[in-house]
């Protein structure tokens, strides 16, 4: 009966937001080759959750041969609390102001050559946690009906965006967990959390097909990238299913092991390559052997639905930049990623509000000198320069 129940919901609210009358499509410049052939060869490139991108940003970026930028602009101050959204509770209409400024930005990463793939933190039912007081927002997750909301949300944005040359992707949502939203699913994930799900509000795979059937009434060019479950997570490909738009790509996040990448976790302990620490009884390698181990799930996923390596991309990697060994962590990976001929995108690229990440720094702390310089809002650059770090990134980009 659930399964009869949801089933007609869906239908219902899916044909409600899809049916309803498309927004124009309005192309920013002349369409060239189509979209999706950009990544028929293997692209390199950086995340940017800035709160600012400048001109100057996106010439950085090129000047580094980065290729592409998965583009996130939830912390960019908007007109209204949840930025292009306007209030993720309940979705009207873009705001008009904030997609003003998210075209500008566009624009000038196409002038400097720079392609954009454009994703999403929050969406109706599912406000940022660090939007939402640090409190997960699973509301997306519990009730079908903000699909309806989602999905008008990506067509709108899609058919204004429909055309613009800088524009490689649409990442539909960041770092999703369906399988948290209640109590049930989340403990039934020793035990496989996909059959509780399936055929509820968190089935990702039924959300998935929801929101890209919404962007093709409108958009049948731009590429569409589907993060797996379980914050993107290279395990929760064991439950994803491929889709049938062939302009897809698939893609996974890879911090781990945590207790060597986060520096709090870490704290000093844990260097790459050696051995973890949490166990101090057995401790157990870490070494390139340990990171395709945990990566296995995504090339087994890969070769049992015979989907290509250009339609599959590490969308987000990293370690924090002061823990030992983070050069060879980076380096190992990324040859890991080659070897499979898979996209990748390092996170990140001269972050504006946390510097963990900005391996052009090194692996010193920033003093105090600059920390009381951006307290006091003057925007210190930091002291960016060569070392063996940045080498692991930047000897392997274009």
């Amino acid at each position: 009966m659930r399964t009869i129940l949801f089933t007609t919901l869906l239908v219902a609210f899916s044909a409600a937001a899809i049916a309803a009358a498309p927004v124009p499509v309005i192309p920013d410049k002349a369409p060239g080759p189509s979209k999706i052939s950009f990544w028929n060869t293997q692209r390199r490139g950086a995340n940017c959750f800035n709160r600012e991108v400048t001109s100057d940003w996106w010439a950085s970026a090129k000047k580094a041969g980065i290729e592409f930028v998965r583009l996130v602009p939830d912390k960019w101050p908007g007109q209204h609390r949840d930025f292009l959204i306007g209030d993720a509770d309940r979705y009207d209409s873009l705001i008009g102001t904030d997609f003003a400024k998210l075209k500008k930005t566009l624009d000038q990463a196409d002038a400097a050559g720079m392609r954009v793939v454009l994703g999403m933190l929050s969406l109706p039912g599912a406000r940022w946690r660090q939007n939402n007081d640090n409190r997960p927002d699973f509301r997306l997750w519990q009730d079908v009906a903000y699909w309806t909301q989602a999905a008008r949300f990506w067509r709108d944005l899609a058919g204004r965006l429909a055309g613009h040359r800088a524009l490689v992707g649409f990442n539909i949502i960041n770092e999703p967990t369906p399988e948290d939203a209640t109590p049930a699913t989340a403990a039934s994930e020793k035990g496989g959390w996909t059959a509780p799900i399936e055929n509820t509000a968190a089935d990702l795979n039924a959300f998935y097909r929801t929101i890209i059937a919404s962007i093709r009434t409108v958009d049948p060019q731009t590429p569409v990238f589907i993060d797996a479950g379980k914050w993107a997570s290279a395990s929760a490909f064991a439950t994803l299913k491929p889709v049938s738009d062939d302009k897809t790509l698939y893609a996974f996040h890879m911090y781990e092991p945590f207790e060597y990448t986060n520096k709090k976790a870490n704290g000093g302990k844990v260097c790459y390559p050696g051995m973890t620490a949490a166990q101090s009884q057995n401790p157990v390698p870490l070494d390139i052997n340990t990171l395709r181990a945990i990566i296995s799930p995504v090339a087994d996923w890969q070769k049992q639905n015979n989907i290509p390596s250009n339609r599959i991309i590490a969308e987000e990697f990293g370690c924090h930049r002061t823990n030992c060994g983070a050069a060879e962590y980076l380096s190992d990976l990324i040859h890991i990623f080659n070897a499979q001929e898979w996209h990748w995108a390092f996170y990140s690229f001269r972050e504006d509000t946390w510097d963990g990440m900005d391996y052009e720094i090194g692996d010193q702390p920033l003093g105090a000198t600059f920390w009381k310089a951006y307290q006091a809002g003057k925007k210190p650059t930091p002291p960016r320069s060569k070392n063996r770090i940045w080498d692991a990134i930047r000897n392997n980009l274009r």
